[in-house]
């Protein structure tokens, strides 16, 4: 059953940051979570638990005590996504929810219900070093999370908890609402902090003493897995957190390091526009033709700091590097019309967040979100390009994921397969312009990136030959 619905945006997002002192960029940063495994900004898994708790107190205002909580977070739920709080099954013992965008559960969650009784464990006899708040996220080595432990004040305000989830803070109080908002902060913040996922919480309410802190210490970090396990106690509540530690951004060839492998005038006498050349492959080929005498034209649509960024790295090695702004859904035309010369070559690496769930095998909304880019984008690019030059080579990177069909990418395939035959059909009715298509395979980029290691293919060995290739047109 269905009890309640909400839309997450932005400035939620900044409220709650404020209030609970979680400011991971993962949350309400567009640019920086776009370098995530999520692609674009979560909403904090402590903010979906305690809107729960909220609802479903205010759906039934005359509830028994709740004495614990444990809930799982899945998958992520997007800003601008609709959720739905739908109760599963209630007992007299226990509550059952899940948190559903397009029905299916991203989140869920199991309240018992009964007389708090539990006192606190043992360890925290012993005085915690105090956590001192930081607004931005520590970024401590893997290695650095064993045996850490720390005491956390307790950052949302009583008036502020009942401001935001009055409901929840009668049934549960406010210093138990104040120390779940502490957790997110544990986790988004300190520990793992800057590359942190909330995996899941489940904890007892007790009242071992009445503590406006919330200690905590790790018990378990798995390298393996990248798994930080948490205990905590403080605010009235004692209980585990899991959680893992991403894998950082991945970070591209240096200018420097990739001196060996062209040689000075390899590329001289290019003008390559690289579209989404601010980060990732766009920024590794952006490099390579630089190193190469070439000079380059990289785009950005949001991340404006990464590309001048990747600029000024060519700059300081003598290489020639211009930045433009460029949305691959807006007309090409118009964005680059300011140009004062055509380009002889093109690369084209825009492409929006690949992985998100989605409830059933096909999406027309999103296989058109990748269609605009992939097909019609490129389309565009090619279009006002050729209106200005002729003899124009340009480079469409497509996917093994084409003939490999991985579970849960049905739309991205189809829209990088369309691409390739808009690709194919533009080699014969163009020429002597030419597009190279290659199907690239999983590379180390931030769009591929997992929390564990997985097997990649080089970066610069699948690149360097495709650069080299494209280079040499027009022949």
């Amino acid at each position: 059953m269905g009890l309640a619905k909400r839309v997450f945006h932005l400035a939620d997002q900044m409220g709650f940051a404020n209030a609970s002192g979680d400011c991971n960029p993962i949350h309400v940063d567009a640019v920086q979570a776009r370098r995530t495994q999520a692609g674009a900004p979560v909403v904090h898994g402590i903010h979906l638990l305690l809107w729960a708790l909220d609802a479903f107190a205010a759906h039934q205002p005359e509830l028994p005590p709740i004495c614990g909580v444990r809930a799982q977070f899945y998958k992520y739920i997007y800003l601008g996504e609709p959720v739905e709080l739908v109760l599963n099954l209630q007992k007299p013992s226990s509550v059952r929810l899940s948190l559903c965008v397009d029905g299916v559960a991203r989140t869920k969650l199991v309240i018992d219900i009964g007389e708090i009784t539990g006192k606190g464990p043992d360890w925290t006899d012993v005085p915690c070093r105090p956590v001192p708040y930081k607004a931005t996220p520590l970024d401590l080595p893997f290695d650095q999370f064993a045996d850490y432990s720390g005491r956390l004040d307790l950052h949302m305000t009583a008036e502020t908890a009942l401001s935001l989830f009055p409901a929840a803070s009668r049934w549960f109080g406010v210093r138990r609402i104040a120390a779940l908002a502490a957790s997110t902060y544990l986790v988004g913040m300190v520990c793992p902090g800057l590359h942190s996922i909330y995996s899941q919480i489940s904890i007892s309410g007790c009242d071992f003493p009445t503590r406006d802190f919330l200690d905590f210490r790790v018990t378990n970090s798995d390298p393996s897995f990248r798994l930080v396990d948490l205990e905590i106690v403080g605010g009235g509540i004692s209980g585990m957190v899991n959680s893992f530690a991403r894998q950082p951004p991945v970070a591209q060839l240096s200018m420097l390091s990739l001196k060996g492998s062209v040689t000075a005038d390899e590329f001289a006498g290019s003008l390559a526009l690289i579209v989404g050349g601010s980060r990732g492959l766009g920024e590794l080929t952006a490099k390579l033709i630089a190193a190469g005498g070439g000079r380059v034209l990289i785009t950005w649509q949001s991340g404006k700091e990464d590309a001048e960024r990747v600029a000024e790295e060519i700059r300081a090695a003598g290489g020639l590097c211009e930045t433009l702004h460029y949305d691959a859904c807006k007309p090409a035309s118009e964005q680059l019309s300011t140009l004062t010369e055509a380009p002889s070559h093109a690369y084209y690496f825009a492409t929006p967040a690949i992985f998100k769930p989605q409830a059933g095998v096909f999406s027309s909304e999103r296989f058109h979100e990748f269609f605009d880019v992939y097909v019609h984008g490129f389309w565009q690019l090619m279009q006002a390009l050729l209106a200005r030059q002729l003899r124009l080579s340009a480079f469409y990177p497509s996917s093994v994921a084409v003939a490999e069909r991985p579970k849960g990418m049905t739309e991205y395939t189809m829209a990088k397969a369309a691409g390739e035959v808009l690709c194919a059909d533009l080699n014969k009715a163009l020429s002597p312009s030419h597009v190279t298509i290659s199907r690239l395979p999983r590379l180390a980029t931030d769009q591929t990136a997992s929390v564990t290691a997985v097997e990649t293919a080089d970066p610069l060995e699948t690149m360097l030959p495709i650069v080299r290739e494209v280079q040499s047109w027009p022949r």
